[in-house]
């Protein structure tokens, strides 16, 4: 079992959250901020890489979609406009490293940030050059 190693907070105005689900989806998130990037990691047991972590999250939040690859969470999701992006929207991004199709995911959580398995889990803004030179979509799932 790791530890939540993290100062990190994130306040969502609960008027922002569109359900109940995503409410469980963010609260389950938020649960491993602060542990470790690990390769393949697909549990709190083991930790996570992003597709575990966020294959993880919505598993255990009232979606059943399995674990699948960082490409695979974007095939089950309907993309949607940034403008439509809402909290519990999950985020694909391309070419963060050398991988055909979508490389990494995170969990959108409003105001331009996401959760994500980065190395810790933590919170990011979408608005760095970095995140933003790597965008692809942004998916809503069913």
């Amino acid at each position: 079992m790791y530890l939540n190693k993290t100062d990190q907070s994130f306040d969502i105005p609960a008027d922002a959250i569109p359900s109940d689900r995503v409410a469980a989806m963010l609260q389950e998130a938020q649960k491993y901020l602060g542990y470790p990037y690990v390769w393949g990691g697909s549990s709190p047991a083991t930790s996570f890489d992003c597709s575990g972590y966020v294959c993880w999250v919505v598993n255990h939040s009232g979606w059943d979609i399995g674990r699948l690859s960082a490409q695979g969470i974007c095939n089950v999701c309907t993309p949607i406009s940034a403008a439509n992006a809402q909290p519990g929207d999950l985020v694909f991004f391309k070419g963060t490293y050398d991988t055909p199709g979508v490389s990494h995911c995170g969990i959108y959580v409003g105001n331009n940030t996401m959760i994500h398995c980065g190395d810790p889990i933590k919170y990011a803004n979408l608005n760095t050059n970095y995140w933003q030179s790597h965008f692809y979509c942004f998916g809503r799932l069913p």
